[in-house]
């Protein structure tokens, strides 16, 4: 296992190059893969982080609310403190993967406790 090299930037100069309009996914992505962040619950998490794929108590059959953001994920999770969601990872995503998958996403849209208007991005079968 390698380690996961992400590019930051100040978020002002970030905005400029964002869509204007339309559907989109803001993620840190290059030709190959996209990043994605998930909590999971220790023994899934741990399993996952230790040997570099999932398998263990992860089940394949369940559905799975990946962030594209790290501090939305941190903030959804409860700062890792919310039952389950103890374990955050960065998912790395084969882009042909995570391409496959697009015409599959679904968005949620709400608020979160405190009135702020939040997106969720799921993927259906």
């Amino acid at each position: 296992m390698g380690n996961v090299n992400l590019r930051t930037e100040r978020y002002a100069d970030q905005v400029k190059r964002w869509p204007g309009s339309g559907r989109h996914i803001l993620a840190p992505w290059d030709g190959d893969s996209i990043v994605v962040y998930q909590a999971y619950r220790p023994r899934i998490g741990h399993f996952a982080a230790a040997r570099g794929y999932f398998g263990g108590e992860y089940s394949f059959n369940r559905m799975s609310w990946a962030k594209p953001n790290f501090l939305w994920m941190m903030c959804r999770s409860g700062w890792g403190t919310k039952s389950g969601q103890e374990v955050t990872l960065v998912i790395l995503l084969k882009r042909a993967f995570f391409d496959s998958l697009a015409p599959r996403i679904n968005t949620t849209k709400g608020f979160d406790r405190v009135g702020r208007r939040v997106v969720g991005v799921r993927v259906t079968r």
